[in-house]
């Protein structure tokens, strides 16, 4: 069973000095398995020792069916991107991609002229993100729009990552507490370090 964040109630209910092994998921792809260390029933702090095990998301945590209204073809702003869709089904770059989109969803949908676009929609706040081919067929654009620029996200972080040395899953580690909920590179203290979304302590 794969979950978005750890709920509280399992670091709640976990001896001091004891472990929470889980996969943590998100609606884009599976992060991994962490193995977590509670501390004193405050925190829990750990790293990840697998990258992208096959869970099922448990169902009090899957994505809203509904996708919400689709923006329209003159919505957003279009501009050049370095990174097309494929990013998001790599194992590492989609890790990175999952990470600074924690709320978003993407699918494929062929446009009137017979092109394939790809979507990214937030489910929280009702940004999106829209690739597509450039018009020389040979690199990517996207068109953005929202309260958040997510594939600018995207770009930043991914830019962090390489230029830590694009490391695997298992270089990240997490920290729970019970507001907050991060996943970080390298150092829990001075690494670039991403926010997850904190589960209610069921």
């Amino acid at each position: 069973m794969g979950v978005r964040g750890i709920p509280w109630a399992w670091v709640r209910e976990t001896e001091p000095g004891g472990l929470i092994v889980a996969t943590l998921r998100g609606w884009l792809r599976s992060l991994g398995l962490v193995r977590l260390t509670v501390e004193d029933g405050r925190h829990a702090t750990g790293r990840f020792i697998a990258a992208d095990p096959a869970f099922m998301m448990a169902r009090q945590q899957e994505a809203p069916r509904n996708f919400g209204m689709l923006p329209g073809d003159d919505a957003g702003k279009v501009r050049e991107t370095p990174h097309g869709p494929g990013l998001l089904r790599m194992p590492d770059s989609g890790f990175v991609a999952q990470l600074a989109m924690p709320n978003a969803r993407t699918f494929d949908m062929t446009a009137d002229d017979g092109t394939v676009q790809t979507y990214v929609l937030d489910a929280a706040n009702d940004s999106f993100a829209v690739l597509s081919r450039d018009g020389a067929g040979t690199g990517w654009k996207v068109r953005e729009g929202g309260p958040v620029s997510l594939w600018a996200e995207v770009e930043h972080f991914l830019a962090l990552w390489h230029a830590a040395g694009s490391p695997a899953a298992t270089a990240f580690g997490m920290s729970v507490e019970p507001d907050c909920q991060r996943v970080w590179l390298d150092d829990p203290e001075d690494g670039p370090s991403w926010r997850l979304p904190v589960m209610p302590g069921a």
